[in-house]
């Protein structure tokens, strides 16, 4: 035949086209063989029987035996106190019939971890099928997912007592990519282990079978679903809700109304109408009529209020506020390690008189304790003389201070540091029409302040120190380099003092200020601090016999008034008595004319001052321009806090707020409410805030009382 006639089926394949079926038949057949190991590997044995039938049948029947039983390194690493035997038979009852609970607690309850092993017991045990666990942000929400995943993969007893969901969640050894190929006897477990959502195998007979968790910030919780394998639409039949708010979002009435709509019209409707939901909400109060006092007083919601201090102790101004309080914060912060030092101090006090400090107190959970510490009762104490009444009253007793509500300031060191005028030490602010000053005796040390007032009560130092001056610029005064015994060496203690006055007033009263307009001012008053035990004779002999004494030299005598006691304008007209602004001189027994102060007025007036914002007029500033230059003055201004005391009569109410010490340093502070009380006998008279406010009620949530038994 003829080239062209020739039959195709007598053409030979080319080598190259067999050889690339050989391959992709040898392609097929490895693809194979792979996906039948891997089928293999992923392929999960039967589950078995639980190792300790008993101690599941318990848990299953009881939440706070599951929560002891399960987690010896949480829940049950300590045993749970009165208050948490309360509130997890009411989370167990949520979860079981539905419903709404909101539980206030403090800080150091266990509240989240206890909610997140909530969780795990409410799906282990089929008691919801789908878990939504929202936390105040994407960050909180992980984390609390992550806590639950470290639970169920790496928790050993409830590895070998609920087997059906733990070996299937430990093949994945953490890789969510093994999750869509794993099996068990052959048979899809459908499990997921993602960053947000985790769903529980698939297995026959497991009551936890196919159960939902996911977590979820807060601002988008609303409307959470998940659809399953079979395209069922699950919805949520359990919320837990952590910590849903923060400083920010609590303290405006805008934002909690955001958040209460959130809650009530998102993730109270979350599961629809098939099944009840239950909903349990652990928080911390933050503010007064806060998102979570809001819902405490809904009838809508079940819940309670749980304070870590059920009572305070017989001893609570004595031996705790004052002498604890004394021993635990008398440090030199220049001095490397003393600040431990007087903690230590404070700890060894406790042990000698733990008995009597500890008797009548009642706090919520013994166990909630610091290492260093010797009980409970020692932390509570601790936690409320370090960060003080307003701290406390929030984060421990959830009886937050009412925003608007008149009640004592608790003013900050470093915010009264930074309130600088920009001017040179000793230089006098324009405004300025007066300057006086104050010294505050002591054994060792004299401090002094020099203020200048404007007419309508602004201003503020111009300058401060001590007699002699130190080396340091942050000293204590028990402990200060250099003192007048050292300065006047071979004398008598009477002798050094009266030595160490006569050189500072001379120094003082000779000084001549600068105005910013340049205009030259002297001090116009000279108050002497002469309530000092056996050495008010010697201050009063010292300001009777100095040459401007009676004048501009005068001794000074604080009064604590308290609101059943007369005020100076209330008392009889006297012969050459002077009555001005809480204060009155007058002349005593013995012949000498002695300045008479109304020490919580004062001290009430100056914190009003100090808190004002830089700038504002009236308001205090100091000098210079660096507030690390006035680190040991504004700890001195904050080292005592108030309380508000009520006196109610048949005819009106008065109220004060009483100033006690609570660092033993506090004489800066003492001669600044001093030069106040000089630039007002000088004839500045203030304008605006006089004084604090009448407020309306006393509660716990103000604690700056801390009266005996509150709570």
């Amino acid at each position: 035949m003829g080239m062209f006639g020739a039959s195709t089926a007598s053409v030979k394949e080319p080598p190259a086209s067999r050889f690339a079926g050989k391959a992709a038949a040898h392609s097929a057949l490895v693809a194979s063989r792979s996906r039948r190991q891997y089928a293999e590997l992923a392929d999960v044995e039967a589950p078995g029987d639980p190792e300790n039938k008993r101690r599941r049948r318990a848990a299953g029947k009881s939440l706070l035996t599951f929560l002891r039983s399960y987690f010896p390194h949480s829940t049950g690493l300590k045993p749970f106190g009165p208050d948490h035997k309360r509130m997890i038979p009411e989370l167990e009852r949520c979860i079981r019939s539905g419903g709404r609970r909101v539980n206030a607690v403090y800080r150091g309850f266990a509240k989240t971890t206890i909610s997140e092993n909530a969780a795990i017991w409410a799906t282990l045990f089929g008691l919801a099928r789908f878990v939504l666990v929202v936390a105040i942000n994407k960050p909180a929400s992980a984390n609390s997912i992550d806590s639950i995943k470290v639970e169920l993969s790496e928790n050993e007893l409830l590895a070998v007592d609920f087997p059906e969901v733990a070996k299937c969640i430990r093949a994945l050894d953490n890789k969510p990519q093994r999750a869509p190929h794993q099996t068990c006897q052959g048979r899809h477990t459908h499990i997921v282990w993602r960053a947000d959502t985790i769903v529980l195998p698939t297995i026959k007979g497991s009551a936890a079978s196919g159960a939902i968790i996911v977590a979820r910030p807060y601002a988008k919780s609303r409307g959470v679903k998940f659809k399953r394998r079979d395209g069922h639409q699950a919805r949520p039949d359990l919320v837990i809700v952590d910590d849903p708010q923060d400083d920010e979002s609590a303290a405006t009435q805008l934002q909690v109304r955001k958040n209460l709509a959130t809650l009530r019209k998102g993730i109270c409707q979350t599961a629809g109408h098939r099944r009840a939901l239950a909903v349990i909400i652990n928080a911390t109060i933050i503010a007064r009529h806060d998102m979570i006092e809001t819902l405490l007083s809904d009838p809508a919601w079940d819940g309670q209020r749980v304070p870590m201090v059920h009572q305070w102790a017989d001893a609570h101004d004595t031996l705790w506020l004052k002498d604890y309080a004394e021993r635990r914060q008398s440090f030199d912060r220049s001095t490397t390690g003393d600040q431990q030092r007087a903690q230590k101090a404070a700890t060894a006090f406790y042990r000698k008189n733990r008995r009597a400090m500890d008797a009548g107190c009642r706090v919520s959970w013994k166990h909630c304790r610091r290492d260093n510490e010797l009980s409970a009762i020692q932390h509570a104490y601790n936690i409320l003389i370090d960060d003080g009444v307003e701290v406390f009253a929030s984060e421990y007793q959830q009886e937050p201070m009412e925003p608007g509500e008149h009640r004592p300031l608790r003013l900050a060191a470093d915010q009264i540091a930074a309130k600088t005028t920009g001017l040179d030490r000793g230089v006098v602010p324009k405004a300025a029409a007066h300057v006086a000053a104050y010294i505050d005796v002591h054994e060792r040390l004299l401090y002094f302040v020099t203020s200048a007032w404007a007419p309508d009560f602004g201003g503020g130092p111009i300058d401060y120190g001590t007699y002699p001056k130190q080396p340091t610029a942050y000293f204590a005064q028990a402990s200060a380099p250099i003192t007048m015994a050292q300065v006047h060496p071979g004398t008598t203690e009477d002798a050094w003092i009266l030595a160490g006055l006569d050189a500072l007033t001379s120094r003082l009263l000779t000084t001549t200020y600068k105005r910013e307009d340049g205009a030259a001012m002297r001090i116009g008053r000279l108050l002497i601090d002469a309530k000092w035990g056996q050495k008010t004779e010697l201050v009063k002999t010292f300001c009777r016999r100095h040459p401007q004494g009676g004048s501009i030299v005068l001794p000074a005598m604080g009064i604590g008034f308290g609101p059943t006691r007369k005020t100076f304008s209330e008392y009889r007209p006297e012969a050459g008595a002077v009555i001005g602004l809480n204060w009155r001189l007058a002349t005593q027994p013995g012949g000498d004319r002695v300045l008479s102060i109304d020490t919580n007025w004062w001290k009430t007036f100056a914190a009003t001052r100090l808190a004002m914002p830089p700038g504002t007029p009236g308001g205090w500033e100091l000098f210079g321009r660096d507030p690390r230059e006035h680190s040991l003055f504004s700890d001195h201004c904050v080292s005592e806090e108030p309380k508000t005391v009520i006196h109610k009569e048949s005819s009106r109410e008065r109220t004060i707020w009483e100033w006690k010490p609570g660092r033993p340093d506090n004489h800066d502070w003492d001669c600044l409410v001093g030069s106040a009380v000089g630039g007002s006998m000088l004839g500045v008279a203030p304008v605006g805030l006089e004084g604090p406010p009448p407020v309306k009620r006393v509660s716990l949530a103000e604690m700056a009382s801390m009266a005996r038994g509150a709570g």
